[in-house]
């Protein structure tokens, strides 16, 4: 298993000789299962433009969770706007849309981390048991969310920013490092509600 901490090292340096030697091609293995066949010629263009991305924030990321979130998710933003531009038809883009969110979720998370991740949040105050109902849960808006906690939106941000932390805190014994950032990457996608009930 590639050591995610000494790439993330070397990268924050700037140098990206390990990065592209065992991450590269998990990358692009993920973008292949994301475009599909038809699409699939256009996986490194959608991995190249994550790692520019990346690249060129480089310093500003504080852990090896976050950066690696930000390259999965750019990587999955890019693979659904090419779907988008390549549609021939709206169903196809719809079925293509709703198998790629179904994957990510699936792929991400497995039932025994949503039981860890339940116990953590059973643990936490009470205010941040509902944050996580009415935004992972219901899947509602910030401003939703606030207006119903009567409370500012910037509150709120800082508050599931905290809330994130302190799971992050609590699960990081409990599951290993490519779990914790799997479960950190649904929760900062905000769409953990499309499958809890599955």
């Amino acid at each position: 298993m590639p050591n995610y901490e000494q790439i993330f090292s070397d990268f924050k340096k700037g140098e990206i000789s390990s990065f592209y030697e065992k991450m590269y091609p998990e990358l692009l293995i993920y973008t292949f299962r994301l475009l599909g066949e038809e699409f699939s010629f256009l996986s490194e263009d959608c991995v190249q433009d994550a790692i520019f991305q990346a690249y060129n924030r480089h310093h500003s990321f504080s852990s090896t969770i976050q950066w690696k979130v930000f390259l999965y998710s750019c990587v999955r933003n890019s693979a659904i706007s090419i779907l988008r531009k390549g549609q021939a038809k709206n169903n196809y883009l719809t079925t293509q849309e709703q198998s790629i969110d179904e994957d990510f979720s699936l792929y991400l998370i497995e039932q025994e981390t949503l039981t860890l991740l339940y116990e953590a949040i059973d643990a936490l105050p009470e205010k941040y048991k509902r944050i996580f109902e009415l935004s992972f849960e219901k899947g509602l808006k910030n401003t939703e969310v606030a207006k119903q906690l009567c409370i500012a939106e910037s509150t709120l941000k800082k508050q599931k920013a905290r809330f994130i932390e302190l799971l992050r805190a609590n699960l990081k014994d409990k599951i290993d490092e490519n779990n914790l950032f799997l479960l950190m990457l649904v929760l900062t996608e905000g769409n953990l509600h499309i499958h809890l009930h599955t």
